[in-house]
């Protein structure tokens, strides 16, 4: 798989952009990127995954090799040659705002904000919601996992459940934003500084003739390892044969009836002095049945989820759409298109205030701000260019806190949540019955 390649995009996009290029549309588009709508029960989106997204943009190339499958396609048989010798210099030379990593967004409300030519702003789209659809969504399930758990830890297990390395790369990125304490991706742990987890799996038990043999060979080797799993079959047959190591800080217990066994482990734990030992649950998890199984007392001091933090378990993604709000035309004497397809036009800003947001013309600033609005959408590219370089994941793991801790419960509740007051400023209203 190419790493960066101006073919990751779909065919129509380069078909569309060929039709520009050749009409004269090469006049500047702004697009906005923004949630259409969410998952059911879910009261608000976490926006992740920008940072990644912005470096794809900027990254955009046409290799020699992919111009010359573009010219021999019959499709572009009657395409001028000049418009695929443009994509051999293609570089993105617009503007992209965007809300900090880690900010707390809803439904309408613009995540990012791309200002370039025509020809180039669609090519861009694929690779922007990919990522932001994918992290976005795990990092917001991954609040709500932390939620669920009421301050025990949440490890991300789900690298062997996405759709390829990638995807699992950036949900054990987005995992962490969304406060997980740390994953079993290696390649995330090593490139991005995340807290690394590990358990033998039921394979080295079954590579052994009993779990004592498996134990005593992970422990030569490992000596500091003190997470191990039981057997799944009867989790308590392996409890006896931990008493002859010298520490175990936490057992994994993955088991379909997770409460009933994690309150026989805990009995069998105890009476072999191993009162310290955590009980780490896993299992098909996700944050309802966490809350369940705490509701009803089950002794699991910690969590680690798969398919539904990385893979989005049974639940869609959230519904990210790309849409323009604002064109302006090459060849027209009056160049501003009045037509658009996002929901409101022209370049908007979204501003928060401490009970509700507003989303307006990005002119009124200034007012806004005196009324104690703050403007999320900040310049990341200008002409081409990185002007703000990417935030640590701390700040975005922080930001989140912060965000989530001011709105109310109601919205924050896994199950019907409230949803939060998005008003229309006036002048954007009058905008948008003037075109």
């Amino acid at each position: 798989m190419p790493g960066s390649t101006g073919l990751q995009t779909e065919v129509y996009q380069l078909v569309q952009s060929a039709v520009y290029h050749a009409d004269g549309l090469w006049g500047e588009a702004t697009f906005d990127l923004y949630a259409k709508d969410l998952p059911a029960d879910w009261g608000y989106l976490i926006a992740a995954g920008i940072d990644p997204a912005v470096d794809a943009v900027l990254a955009l190339r046409f290799s020699e090799a992919e111009l010359r499958w573009l010219a021999d396609q019959p499709a572009f048989s009657r395409v001028n040659r000049t418009f695929i010798e443009s994509l051999g210099h293609l570089r993105f030379t617009g503007d992209i705002l965007a809300v900090p990593e880690g900010t707390v967004v809803f439904p309408g409300e613009p995540i990012l904000r791309v200002t370039a030519p025509l020809p180039q702003v669609g090519l861009v789209e694929a690779r922007l919601v990919q990522l932001l659809t994918l992290t976005s969504g795990v990092a917001t399930r991954a609040t709500r996992l932390v939620a669920a758990a009421q301050g025990r830890p949440i490890l991300d297990f789900g690298t062997r459940r996405c759709a390829g390395a990638e995807a699992a790369f950036h949900a054990a990125r987005g995992a962490w934003i969304g406060g997980a304490t740390a994953t079993t991706n290696a390649l995330a742990s090593s490139v991005l500084g995340l807290p690394a987890w590990h358990v033998m799996s039921d394979a080295m038990l079954a590579a052994y003739d009993e779990p004592r043999a498996a134990y005593e060979a992970f422990y030569q080797y490992f000596p500091d390892a003190t997470h191990v799993n039981l057997p799944g079959d009867d989790p308590n047959d392996g409890v006896a044969a931990l008493r002859a190591l010298p520490r175990v800080h936490t057992v994994r217990l993955d088991h379909r009836e997770l409460g009933p066994a994690a309150q026989s482990l805990r009995r069998s734990l105890d009476r072999y002095g191993l009162k310290t030992t955590r009980i780490l649950g896993s299992g098909s998890l996700d944050e309802h049945r966490i809350a369940e199984l705490l509701r009803a007392g089950a002794p699991i001091d910690l969590f680690g989820v798969g398919s539904a933090l990385a893979a989005g378990g049974d639940q869609a993604r959230p519904n990210l759409s790309y849409r323009i709000a604002e064109l302006v035309r090459g060849y027209e004497p009056s160049p501003v298109t009045s037509t658009w397809s996002a929901p409101w036009p022209g370049r908007k800003q979204l501003y928060r205030f401490a009970h509700h947001d507003e989303l307006g013309l990005e002119t009124e600033a200034p007012a806004q701000a005196l009324r104690g609005g703050e403007a999320l959408l900040r310049p990341v590219v200008t002409e081409g260019q990185r002007v703000v370089a990417p935030e640590s994941l701390t700040a975005a793991r922080e930001r989140v806190t912060r965000g989530l801790n001011a709105l109310p419960g109601a919205t924050r509740s896994l199950r019907a949540p409230s949803a939060r007051t998005v008003r229309i400023t006036d002048a954007l209203r009058e905008m948008a019955l003037r075109r």
